[in-house]
């Protein structure tokens, strides 16, 4: 590639080219109009020397960025494993090794919340033990109110201020309305109460670089967030699967949801975009083995992550995409992945979307394993047997009662194993549909309709 000519133009160039556009017209006229010449573009410079990892320079915000930032949410815990939503015991040996070879390999935006447990904390120590300008740190205001009255202004500077004290810094890069999925979700949590003017005020002084939200919502509702004031950037769940449909709302309330919208909306008012779930919590990065023979046959070398990541990394506009890597076989695979990054051209992206159709062929619960509805008040692992249920249909291993075919013993036996590494106190037959996850849960399934769709199955077993 000729060092004239940027990644994010040589994209375009790939995507205008191509034939078998896979993405939407207005995503192509949004690529068209950011070129990488105009002042407010986000545009490649060169990386600096020593940095493996590709950097781009976000003249919107006057930030050098790597393409791959950790999400910290789903790091190590002690004695192995993920952390999740409200998970302690995180390894912070594990985290320092992992901390340093990110930021020795150019990533440098380290993305947490007061949400995740002991996540802040573990952070700021092992982000601490290197110079303040060698990263970026984002957390977010997790002011949730489920049920209760609105929360207060002064709960949420206490928040913030503990955020600072946590990760023992003076300021935060990049400062996030955690899920903030509707206008009057805005407004209940953050206008009515003064909580956005107060934030604004510490971005004036300083202590915060850049504010914006994360966004669970559907598609109407991102532009009227969007018209309600000035952001600096958006942080979107974008993948391969949810690029088309990332399926209807809890209870009926959410209209049609798609990445490609949600992207083109910001992209079409020159927001940055965070990419958050692009393996959708490790869910496309454990296909079943047809799927996974697919992608080899087209992408050889690339393993089903890597060929997530590609899908993401490839968009102009994206200004890094976050991944929730729990260990360091997970960060070195997506560190080189991103080394000397490959995009997409438009036929890949197409693929994608055929490896998309083939994979919801299957009947699969759109669980990111993030833990928001935890913990369940009667002890129920939501996420693991939403888990079981997905590991058996992703290999084809779902029995059907009602049509005992030739495999159905085989079937039942390979889901009941998995259905019973819970406990049997945590157990989708423990569910007494008390609703309390159902506001917490960002991809708005109906979760005590699914536990009770599998303990119906394995009773019928």
């Amino acid at each position: 590639m000729s060092k004239d000519i940027t990644r994010r133009e040589a994209i375009r160039e790939m995507l205008l080219a191509g034939a078998g556009i896979a993405v939407s017209g207005s995503l192509l006229d949004a690529c068209a109009r950011r070129g990488g010449n105009e002042a407010k573009d986000a545009v490649m410079e060169p990386a600096p020397e020593g940095t493996l990892i590709d950097t781009q320079t976000w003249r919107t915000l006057g930030e050098t960025i790597g393409m791959l930032g950790l999400g910290c949410m789903r790091l190590p815990t002690v004695g192995g494993g993920a952390a999740g939503f409200g998970v302690s015991h995180l390894d912070q040996e594990a985290v320092n090794a992992m901390v340093d070879y990110a930021i020795a390999h150019g990533v440098n935006y380290f993305d947490t919340a007061p949400a995740y447990g002991e996540s802040e904390v573990v952070t700021g120590i092992a982000l601490k033990r290197h110079p303040r300008e060698s990263f970026k740190i984002a957390t977010k205001l997790s002011n949730f109110a489920y049920g209760a009255a609105s929360p207060s202004l002064e709960d949420g500077i206490k928040m913030f201020e503990t955020s600072l004290k946590n990760l023992q810094v003076d300021y935060v890069d990049f400062l996030l309305l955690h899920a903030v999925n509707s206008l009057s979700e805005l407004e209940s949590r953050f206008l009515a109460n003064g909580l956005l003017d107060y934030l604004k005020e510490q971005k004036a002084a300083g202590r915060i670089k850049h504010l914006g939200f994360s966004f669970h919502g559907d598609n109407a509702a991102l532009p009227q967030i969007l018209d309600h004031d000035s952001w600096d950037f958006v942080q979107i769940q974008l993948n391969y699967l949810d690029w088309k449909d990332m399926g209807g709302g809890f209870g009926g309330s959410s209209g049609p949801t798609s990445a490609e919208s949600l992207y083109n909306t910001l992209v079409s008012r020159n927001i940055p975009v965070v990419v958050m779930e692009p393996v959708k919590g490790g869910a496309l990065a454990n296909v079943s083995d047809a799927l996974k023979a697919r992608m080899q046959e087209r992408h050889p070398g690339l393993t089903p992550a890597a060929n997530a990541l590609s899908f993401v990394g490839s968009l102009p506009g994206v200004m890094v995409t976050l991944s929730g890597m729990s260990s360091m076989d997970q960060l070195k695979e997506n560190v080189a992945l991103f080394t000397d990054f490959k995009p997409f051209k438009s036929d890949d992206l197409a693929f994608m979307q055929t490896i998309a159709d083939l994979y919801k062929s299957n009947t699969h619960i759109p669980c990111t394993a993030c833990a928001y509805c935890m913990p369940c008040p009667h002890g129920v692992n939501i996420p693991g047997n939403f888990k079981a249920f997905n590991t058996a249909s992703d290999n084809l291993n779902i029995p059907d009662p009602a049509n005992k075919g030739k495999d159905y013993n085989k079937q039942k036996r390979a889901f009941l194993k998995l259905y019973k590494e819970q406990p049997v106190a945590a157990r989708a037959d423990m569910c007494v549909e008390c609703n309390a996850c159902l506001p917490k849960c960002p991809q708005h399934i109906r979760i005590p309709g699914q536990l009770k769709m599998i303990s119906g199955l394995v009773s019928k077993l």
